[in-house]
């Protein structure tokens, strides 16, 4: 929103702040952890999805371009060490796969790159970040021609500048409560914590006594018979704008091309978690059927008149449970990005949403831009639908 604003200080400031907060919780909230085992993991500490603490690191590198862009670089190697981090910590818990759905984020290399040709002298690392940028996104349809110009040791032509339009599109991913069918996987993984629950609470032993001194396992948590259970599932909000078409001067310029599909991050890390997703349903609903079935024992109940309580009151409780649908709500679908090689001096800018088949959506917004010689100027984009709204580096950096 501050970003939005054309407050790119202020909305940096909070981001930095929330990455802070998050990178400072405990990994474990053991109390709130116990207790989403008998409500829902709605009680359980929230914690941003990797998708998100990946996003909060891109967005505060662009936030950094929107003023003096000196801690652009380091916002855009962090995100892109985080998604690194989160595919190792993935593959650690045995995740198949990891690659397909931690695939290296586009956007960061990109940053690096623009930062680091922009220097007149790095075009050496400048080359390497557009090639990993080709490797990740080879649909961009600028990568080869960024590799080339990088390669060359050339920024610009004499006498040119470049604009580069970053831009936000589109509404991005929130969650929303679905039901998901229970997987071999999530209960393989469900049956591993009931046994190491299940040992944890023994005697040395081996043995489990009730208060009359018998041997108990009639109350032991075991795997329910349950088909589905309550998930979150990645949704993309209505939106119409596809992309954005820049005029310079009155003459058609390009249109920007998708860098990050946020959208697809969302979704492919959250169905890399959804076997412990499910599995977490799955223990919780042993926890309370055996709960259950523990008070009516204490009550006397027994033979029909048990299963009925215990189907009614197991039933009713699982009723209550919600799927945690919490999440950053407010991201971008994708991010995009162009490049405008200009000659120096004041230019106007339009910047159009378009839609389906570049279809204009609404008014363009006009920007008067100066352009220096061997340097990039930079205009952010925040284009839910189809009004938009731009921050342009150098009115930033004049408050």
């Amino acid at each position: 929103v501050e970003l939005a604003a054309g407050d790119p200080k202020a909305a940096e400031q909070r981001l930095r702040k929330l990455r802070d907060q998050f990178d400072a919780q405990p990994k474990i909230a053991p109390l709130r952890e116990a207790a989403s085992m008998v409500t829902d993991d709605l009680t359980r500490m929230y914690r941003p999805a990797g998708y998100e603490e990946v996003m909060v690191r891109t967005m505060l590198s662009i936030c950094s371009l929107a003023t003096d862009g000196s801690d652009a670089e380091s916002y855009a190697l962090q995100a892109q060490q985080h998604q690194s981090q989160l595919a190792a910590a993935a593959k650690d818990r045995g995740l198949v796969a990891v690659d397909d759905f931690f695939q290296p984020i586009a956007i960061s290399p990109y940053l690096r790159g623009i930062l680091r040709e922009s220097t007149h002298h790095d075009y050496d690392d400048a080359a390497r970040s557009y090639q990993l940028v080709s490797a990740v996104c080879p649909t961009f349809p600028a990568a080869q021609a960024d590799i080339a110009r990088a390669s060359g040791g050339v920024h610009s032509a004499p006498g040119h500048g470049v604009l580069y339009v970053i831009a936000c599109v589109g509404r991005g991913p929130v969650l929303q409560e679905s039901v998901a069918p229970t997987t071999t996987t999530a209960l393989a993984i469900a049956s591993a914590t009931l046994n190491s629950n299940r040992k944890k609470s023994e005697p040395q032993d081996g043995t489990v006594h009730n208060r009359d001194g018998h041997k108990d396992d009639e109350h032991e948590p075991g795997l329910p018979n349950i088909a589905s259970v309550k998930v979150p599932k990645v949704v993309l909000p209505p939106s119409d704008v596809v992309a954005l078409g820049a005029r310079v001067d009155g003459i058609a310029a390009g249109t920007t091309a998708t860098l990050t599909d946020v959208g697809q991050l969302a979704a492919n890390q959250i169905s890399a978690e959804m076997p412990w997703t499910i599995a977490r349903a799955v223990v919780r609903r042993a926890t309370k059927e055996t709960t259950v079935a523990g008070v009516g024992h204490n009550l006397g109940l027994d033979g029909s008149a048990a299963s009925i309580f215990q189907f009614a009151a197991g039933s009713l409780w699982s009723s209550t449970e919600h799927a945690d649908t919490r999440c950053w709500g407010m991201l971008p679908r994708e991010i995009q990005a162009l490049r405008i090689e200009l000659p120096t001096g004041m230019h106007q800018v339009e910047l159009v949403p378009l839609g389906l088949n570049t279809t204009p959506l609404a008014p363009g917004h006009l920007r008067q831009v100066d352009i220096v010689n061997g340097r990039n100027h930079y205009l952010l984009v925040i284009a839910p639908d189809r009004a938009i709204y731009v921050i342009d580096d150098q009115s930033a950096n004049d408050r």
